[in-house]
């Protein structure tokens, strides 16, 4: 009777090891924002940018999960946030690096999945 609470324990200890590990998110795009001068943005400057992508999503569908844009540091890295808290997607960069260029502002990311 001794064995049976062994061979429990090995089985389950076998089906543990098999569960997969959990998934780790992608990594969020690193998104730099440059004015005409090479410069990182200002907060002024990304608050125009800001502004514009709300504008334009009466224009554009794919912004219309984007919650948030902002300047996350001094050297013009930007966050852009879904509603949903999900980074925003390359579709939405896509369109939000359009409006930028036409504020003169360079906007430059790594794809995302």
């Amino acid at each position: 009777m001794k064995a049976l609470p062994a061979i429990w324990l090995w089985c389950s200890l076998a089906a543990v090891a098999q569960t997969p590990p959990p998934k780790s998110a992608p990594p969020a795009p690193v998104i730099k924002c440059k004015n005409i001068d090479g410069l990182g943005c200002t907060y002024r400057q990304v608050k125009e940018l800001s502004d514009a992508v709300f504008a334009g999503k009466s224009q554009h569908d794919v912004l219309v999960p984007v919650k948030d844009v902002a300047l996350a540091a001094a050297d013009g890295t930007l966050r852009c946030a879904q509603s949903n808290g999900a980074v925003c997607s390359t579709a939405e960069l896509d369109v939000i690096k359009q409006i930028g260029s036409t504020l003169q502002l360079t906007i430059k990311y790594t794809n995302t999945k």
